[in-house]
């Protein structure tokens, strides 16, 4: 635990941590950081064990090369490591090395592993030597988890290994004498060079003081000699103590999560403590913390749940991070009291063996809606159960029997047939008996409905729902993309090293404006998608199943590296593609791996422009300072398969455009290039099926709509427990009902959260109402008035009234829309005025700067006095100006670079392009109004000079401003909001006002643009503004 702490501790200090399990007789320090953890469980994470057994294993092969530095390759610590996935600032992030692989022969393997002989005659200690320097490189600061004592392997990590050792210890006599035997034989051991040591008390417990102070001293007495390196030892024994805490005793819970910063006699405050002395007061607390709310999100996370059901059947066991177990769901027709208990019986005997088995609702059970539930069921079921029934030979055409035909014929793999003992093939449709017409398979056929009976069904269900294993090279793979770079020139591998450290920063960004990271978060599983046929087995449709988080594993394990997504209005599709992108891009080690690349399919008009220009333009955009650096590498190295790109928002599309994205795609991405494709399923499906629009090898996933019970536990999570008792009641009672079939997609869950958080007694409102389409659109529309309307404090009071806000929205939406484009930047705002307003705008304003400069001119001294020709002159430079200014009103102005690169805000970019524009054109007044008093002051005097100068400094700044104009974006940005403010359709506050909405849930920020939160919200109140 101290050393998870600590980590933590370094890590929100923007520091690189690696943490390191080497107590190998009873590892579990990924306990402590299982939330966070892909592979929680470490079924397939190789750690420590692992590692030392590849090297004897290479060291006794006759094929390994005899040469000095050969183990310096095995010896590399990065492939056995695994990222903690919080957001640190900074640099800061948590590596673990687990212990090994937590599978069936971990312990074989630790108990086999014989350290003589790989000291005496493998040349062990030269290959620890080795770890020890690629450990160093990568990383602030080590930190690794041994027990003391003196086995080999505490040996290495209390002897060879450390630069500072922390001997922990518990106040008993017995675990005192220990330690100080640890450091007695550490200090002889490491002769001449001696390393620092922190003897810190574990565990204190303030019951007993007498107890406890005589504990004390004797630890004090008997390991004070070791701490000559510190000025007072006295403060040291007074700040390191560990408190003991039962809150911590039953699991295993990080205490910056645990713990409130900033208190005393806490687990945290100790661990800061010592945190303090081992960095020489570096670090002397907690970096970056949490506020209160994710605080007690993330601890949530941490709790063990009692897996029970509530008939006292044990229930099935969760899936990875909670994921929901795969659903088995059991039918047949109803034929009769005795045949129903049969059927009953045989359910309950699969929930008994751990199958998250559902069952069919007998009449006299069956809600209105019963015809929906079951259909529903039945496509949800990762596995249907078909059970004989003589009402299949007595009714077969009965409604029932229909259905269950009409679920078979969408997807015949996940039927599974059962005959109940004494039942016969009379009792099973022909549809589902094997055969030509049936599935291929034949019924299983039960002996008794006794544990032992149902053991060969349970043997089937198992089989049928357990991925297929991978051997070693495939999880390997998995762990790292191959390398299908086609190029290894060294300036491309670097170009795509910089393009890879800067696209990590931007989806780190993403993840916390989308607050995709945040703990409690909806489960969005993927499952093989039911609208596309499928040809494979039904093992490999089912191995292609997992949430968001498991979408890496299942792109890397696919052998044509094709991905598509689809799913619903928000149903997490993008969500998706950030965290695939972002979970690439953290395991991307060499530098001839792809590059993955989040682009929107928006940007691109095939029609115009090739897939690689595109990308190439695209990267330009987005990183012009890199690109600048890098020039036209990034062109070759889109070419050369250097890119990944991930695609999102097909749908986005017109279909025309649509189809021809996809014919483009298929055809210039080359023959093993990989892609990710994110789309809805009417859309995607309306070009996907035409031949020329094939995508040939791509894997197809799927969104699942999310259950009640998701809702329910996501709502449960963000308040108090009885706020939601009205929806809880409501989703469990009608889960088929309107407010049931709109609440099945993330989006449509967040927003009911964000409105009725605060309002639950406004919920007859949202009850009332009798389709999932008002649902969702009274969502969307109260989502405005709610936020804004929200007092809080008389310190977040709404600085703008909630009607005036959503009529600014809804112009700022409905401008986006007929742009076609989710981002809001500052400098397009101009094209909100109409094309011929903009015009008349531009001619007008440079009309009265021409005129003003040449009036300026006129006050020059010896400037000559003819008004009529005078007139004419400024009349016919004026007009002239104003016209080529006005058609100049085509063209869109770009910020500057600078206020287009990396994360900078919307309003760090506008003050950048502002600076520039304003000081660009006072420094050409001041150096021009200089030059002219001096030239006039050569000849006439003070009087001359001090005019000359300031005439000339006036009229270079007007010129400059007018020149400016026509490719300033600050300029375009000022004249539009004057001119919109001013006539009501935006405040003449905007950014303030943009402002708000982010910090109000409204809009996010997306680098130096906003986005609505919700595109549905922008396409809602864009119709609204429209209409």
């Amino acid at each position: 635990m101290a050393v998870a702490n600590t980590a933590w501790v370094l890590a929100s200090n923007g520091l690189r941590v690696l943490v390191v399990d080497w107590d190998l007789e009873a590892p579990g320090l990924h306990q402590y950081f299982h939330p966070f953890l892909p592979d929680h469980e470490l079924r397939s994470s190789p750690g420590v064990i692992d590692l030392v057994w590849e090297f004897a294993t290479a060291a006794v092969d006759p094929g390994t090369p005899d040469e000095p530095g050969w183990h310096e390759r095995l010896a590399a610590i990065r492939p056995y490591a695994m990222s903690v996935e919080h957001p640190f600032p900074g640099r800061g992030t948590i590596d673990l090395v687990p212990a090994g692989r937590q599978d069936h022969l971990y312990s074989t393997r630790v108990a086999t592993f014989d350290w003589n002989n790989f000291y005496e005659r493998l040349g062990g200690g030269g290959f620890l030597e080795a770890l020890k320097r690629s450990m160093r490189a990568d990383y602030d600061y080590v930190l690794i988890d041994s027990r003391t004592g003196f086995s080999d392997t505490a040996g290495i990590c209390t002897v060879q290994f450390p630069d500072i050792l922390v001997n922990c210890f518990a106040l008993s006599t017995q675990a005192i004498d220990g330690a100080v035997a640890v450091a007695a034989s550490v200090h002889r051991q490491r002769g001449r060079d001696q390393l620092r040591m922190f003897p810190v008390p574990m565990r204190v417990e303030d019951g007993e003081l007498d107890k406890l102070e005589a504990s004390r001293d004797y630890a004090r007495a008997r390991l004070g000699r070791y701490l000559s390196h510190l000025p007072d030892p006295d403060r040291y024994w007074g700040e390191v103590e560990v408190p003991y805490k039962s809150f911590y005793a039953y699991e295993e819970i990080l205490a910056p999560i645990g713990d409130r910063p900033q208190q005393e006699n806490t687990i945290l405050a100790a661990t800061e403590r010592i945190v303090g002395y081992l960095t020489d007061q570096g670090v002397q607390a907690l970096g970056a913390t949490l506020d209160e709310r994710e605080r007690r999100s993330a601890l949530v996370r941490f709790q063990r749940v009692r897996t029970r059901t509530g008939d006292g059947v044990p229930g099935p066991r969760p899936g990875p991070r909670g994921a929901a177990p795969a659903r088995v769901f059991l039918t047949c027709p109803y034929d009769s009291a005795e045949h129903w208990d049969a059927v009953r019986d045989l359910w309950f005997l699969l929930r008994g063996g751990e199958v998250d088995a559902r069952l069919d609702r007998p009449p006299g059970q069956r809600p209105e809606d019963w015809p929906l539930w079951q259909a529903e069921e039945m496509r949800e079921a990762d596995l249907v159960v078909a059970v004989s029934s003589p009402a299949y030979r007595r009714r077969p055409t009965d409604p029932d029997v229909e259905r269950v035909r009409a679920s078979y014929d969408v997807d015949p793999g996940r039927f599974l047939t059962v005959l109940l003992p004494g039942a016969s093939d009379d009792d099973i449709p022909a549809f589902l008996l094997p055969g030509p017409a049936g599935p291929g398979r034949a019924a299983v056929e039960l002996a008794s409905l006794t544990p032992d009976g149902v053991r060969p069904l349970l043997h089937q269900v198992t089989a049928r729902l357990r991925p297929p294993a991978r051997p070693r090279e495939r999880i390997l793979a998995a762990q790292t993309p191959e390398p299908v770079f086609d190029s290894v020139e060294p300036e491309l591998a670097e170009a795509a090293d910089e393009l890879a450290l800067r696209l990590r920063e931007q989806m780190m960004t993403y993840l916390r404006q989308r607050r995709i990271m945040e703990p409690y978060q909806l489960p969005v599983r993927w499952t093989a998608s039911r609208a596309v046929p499928w040809k494979d087995s039904t093992s490999t449709r089912l191995s292609l199943a997992g949430e968001s988080e498991d979408l890496v594993e299942i792109f890397l394990s696919l052998p044509h590296g094709r991905l598509v997504l689809l799913g619903g209005p928000g149903a997490g599709k993008t969500d998706a593609a950030i965290l695939l992108a972002t979970r690439l891009l953290a395991r991307r080690e060499a530098s001839t791996t792809p590059v993955p690349v989040l682009l929107h399919w928006t940007s691109w008009n095939p029609e115009t422009e090739s897939l690689h220009d595109w990308i190439t333009g695209q990267l330009q955009k987005q990183f012009p300072l890199l690109f600048a650096s890098f020039g036209m590498r990034y062109a070759r190295l889109v070419r050369t398969g250097g890119i990944l790109p991930i695609l999102d928002g097909l749908d986005e599309l017109p279909l025309n455009v649509r189809a021809l994205a996809l014919r483009t795609l298929a055809e210039e991405v080359p023959r093993h290039g990989r892609y990710i494709v994110t789309s809805r399923v009417a859309e995607y499906m309306e070009v996907a099926g035409t031949s020329r629009s094939s995508m040939t090898g791509a894997t197809v996933l799927e969104a699942r709509s999310l259950s009640p019970g998701d809702v329910i536990e996501y709502l449960d999570s963000r308040g108090a427990p009885g706020r939601w008792e009205w929806l809880r009641r409501e989703l469990q009672e009608r889960p088929h009902g309107p407010v049931g079939q709109a609440l099945v997609s993330p989006v449509m869950v967040r927003l009911a959260a964000e409105i009725y958080q605060d309002r639950s007694s406004a919920s007859a409102e949202l009850l009332s109402l009798d389709n999932p389409d008002a649902v969702r659109g009274h969502l969307l529309a109260n989502l405005i008035p709610v936020t804004y309307g929200r007092a809080g404090d008389r310190y977040d009071r709404p600085l703008f009234p909630p009607v005036q806000a959503g009529r600014w929205l809804s112009f700022l939406a409905r401008h986006m829309t007929l742009q076609a484009t989710r981002d809001l930047a500052w400098w397009e705002l101009h094209r909100a005025l109409g094309a011929g307003r903009l015009a008349v705008l531009l001619g007008t304003v440079s009309a009265v700067i021409t005129a003003s400069v040449f009036l300026l001119l006129g006050r020059l001294p010896g400037a000559a006095d003819e008004p009529l020709a005078n007139g004419w002159l400024i009349g016919g430079a004026t007009t002239a100006v104003a016209l080529t200014t006005a058609l100049s009103s085509r063209r869109s102005p770009l910020p500057s670079r600078f206020a287009r690169a990396g994360p900078i805000r919307p309003e760090a970019s506008l003050r950048v392009n502002r600076l520039l524009t304003l000081g660009s054109a006072l420094a050409a007044g001041l150096v021009s109004g200089l030059a002219a008093g001096v030239w006039y002051g050569w000849d006439t005097g003070l009087s001359a000079a001090l005019t000359g100068g300031l005439v000339t400094c006036g009229a270079v700044i007007m010129t400059s401003l007018l020149l400016a104009l026509r490719g300033s974006a600050w300029l375009r940005y000022l004249l539009a909001r004057i001119a919109l403010a001013s006539v009501g359709r935006l405040p003449w506050r905007l950014l303030r006002f943009l402002d708000e909405a982010h910090r109000r849930g409204v809009l996010r920020e997306s680098g130096p643009v906003y986005q609505f939160r919700y595109a549905a919200l922008q396409d809602l109140l864009a119709h609204r503004e429209r209409t």
